[in-house]
């Protein structure tokens, strides 16, 4: 600027005139060049970083809202897995109103998920309820209302859910139904007259005013859930949505943030470089001070951006600690003693993603000497993998308890599971065993063969292989094998085996030569073999069931189921 009023001052026909440049550079007319052109770049800047605030901070809370909204997706599954796996076992037993009810009751009652829960059933009478367990419900059993709820599961073949606006304070009606079976579960819980729902202060909402709606719509008939009073309804401002499948309808979650997501230096930001700019545009010194100032911006910027991916990352340990505890809440929560027999079992949660995975192992015992037992994995991630996994492990668990072999089971299963509406399909391996002759009947759907150790080496079993559950109806062979005294039977999912780049069988010869070696105990082989296997990580989850035979086969204890 001092070069351009130099050579202004030195304009043609005045070069060297006193009196021109004199005219040209006067103080006031520096003075004005100077504040108009500082005036305009400092307002430039600061309103530049106006926007920029306004735009980071409607960024972070669209990135929060969508963790809260995932954090909402997670527990829809505990309403859904309840009541699915209830019907499951109703379509099982055919209609067992003590085994529906002793499990309804563990999700109904005071402080519980449910206020009440019903079995229902159609047949050609008609649709009405068979039992119940909790409170009465809001929503009249023998309405034409009610019939009609429960009678649009059938309808949809999914998961419904509706509004009971019948009484203070409201319930949220569920149902579901399976039409093969003419089974269906309804039930009602409830949710505070105000909607006002606490929230905990390091919980994915601990930072934003929220309001969950039932539907797509955010008309305040539809409010579900909300931590401000409902007079401040709809939220204004900034403002995110985001919207969760909820069985036949949505979830629609508005969002507003309490304060500045990004804390106060990006509002403090814009005054700033106001103040900033203008000091430049007095003195030359305030060139140097802005520079600082602006370093150590910069500064505290990239700390708060860290902070942030710091958070990002918690919150990401959080949502996989949370899937891994739903995993293993649908698997067995201890193994029950079979006489005769060692028994041992391993879960491992994969490395990759924070969905809920499908694979799971079952060990049921029949009666005094025969005992069945399950490993199977759904192909996938995610809640839906998780439901279709609960759906099987309780199917197969009823079927093998009624006595049906192990080729039976997974035939009947086979009509239960369509991959073109269910979504996903899943190898099973299945089997059942008998203590006293050492002999072990298997059936294969798709699945891994079950490897052999005995004191002579490792070898895998041949099974006749069938299609995997869910691609089409049809039949499995048996196949019978006699073991021999102390050796052992090895079941377990592909997560063990399989590896990124590598063929299959290259996995299945380093697990038969890692079994092959000497081990203290069953517990201890199998922690030796996940330790070596997975010691370089794995990206897919790890189910492993193993039986050995100590040669006492009196009898078989019927606990742990």
């Amino acid at each position: 600027m001092v070069d351009t009023m130099r050579s202004e001052g030195q304009a043609p026909g005045a070069a060297g005139d006193p009196s021109a440049t004199g005219a040209k550079t006067t103080p006031g007319w520096a003075a004005a060049i100077v504040v108009m052109v500082g005036v305009v770049v400092t307002a430039s800047v600061a309103w530049t970083a106006v926007v920029l605030e306004r735009n980071n901070e409607h960024r972070l809370l669209q990135v929060q809202t969508h963790q809260a909204a995932a954090v909402l997706a997670s527990s829809i599954l505990s309403i859904e897995a309840p009541l699915e796996t209830s019907v499951q076992v109703a379509a099982a037993t055919g209609g067992d109103t003590g085994q529906v009810s002793r499990l309804l009751m563990a999700s109904t009652g005071p402080g519980r998920l449910f206020a009440s829960a019903s079995l229902w059933h159609r047949d050609g009478a008609g649709l009405v309820p068979v039992a119940s367990v909790g409170t009465p419900p809001s929503l009249d059993p023998s309405s034409a209302t009610a019939r009609a709820f429960v009678g649009s599961a059938f309808d949809r073949g999914s998961f419904v859910v509706a509004g009971i606006p019948t009484q203070r304070p409201e319930r949220v009606g569920y149902a579901v139904a399976d039409p093969a079976s003419g089974y269906a579960v309804y039930a009602e819980r409830a949710i505070p007259a105000d909607r006002r729902v606490p929230v905990e202060s390091d919980s994915a909402f601990a930072d934003l005013e929220f309001a969950t709606y039932l539907g797509p719509t955010t008309h305040t008939s539809d409010l579900a859930t909300t931590d401000v009073s409902p007079g401040r309804l709809p939220l204004t401002g900034d403002t995110a949505r985001d919207t969760i499948p909820f069985g036949n309808t949505s979830i629609t979650l508005v969002t507003a943030p309490m304060g500045p997501l990004g804390g106060t230096l990006g509002s403090e930001l814009p005054w700033v470089l106001l103040v900033g700019g203008l000091l430049l545009t007095t003195a030359t010194a305030a060139v140097a001070a802005l520079l600082v100032r602006r370093r150590r911006e910069a500064e505290r910027d990239a700390r708060t951006i860290a902070g942030l991916y710091d958070r990002l990352d918690t919150l990401f340990g959080e949502q996989r600690t949370i899937a891994e505890t739903l995993q293993r809440a649908l698997l067995p929560q201890y193994t029950p003693e079979v006489p005769g027999l060692q028994i041992a079992a391993r879960y491992v949660a994969g490395a990759a993603g924070v969905d809920i995975g499908g694979d799971w192992y079952s060990l049921i015992p029949v009666d005094d000497h025969i005992f069945a037992f399950v490993v199977g994995d759904v192909m996938g991630r995610g809640v839906g993998a998780a439901t279709v996994m609960a759906r099987l492990r309780f199917t197969l668990r009823a079927y093998l308890l009624e006595g049906h072999p192990p080729d039976v089971a997974l035939t009947m299963c086979a009509r239960q599971l369509d991959i073109t509406t269910d979504g996903h399909f899943a190898t099973v391996l299945a089997g059942v065993g008998d203590t006293r002759t050492r002999q072990v009947t298997l059936a294969n759907a798709g699945h891994l063969n079950p490897l052999q150790v005995t004191g002579s080496g490792c070898a895998y079993l041949a099974t006749e292989l069938g299609p995997p559950l869910g691609i089409r109806e049809t039949t499995y062979a048996p196949a019978t094998v006699t073991m021999p005294p102390g050796s052992t039977l090895l079941a377990f999912t592909d997560g063990l085996v399989e590896r990124r780049g590598e063929n299959i069988e290259d996995g299945m010869a380093r697990l038969a030569t890692a079994a092959g070696g000497p081990a203290p105990s069953l517990d201890g082989l199998l922690s030796g073999l996940v330790a070596e296997l997975a010691q370089d990580g794995v990206e897919d989850d790890i189910a492993v069931l193993a039986f050995r035979w100590t040669g006492d086969g009196a009898g078989v204890s019927s606990s742990g189921r």
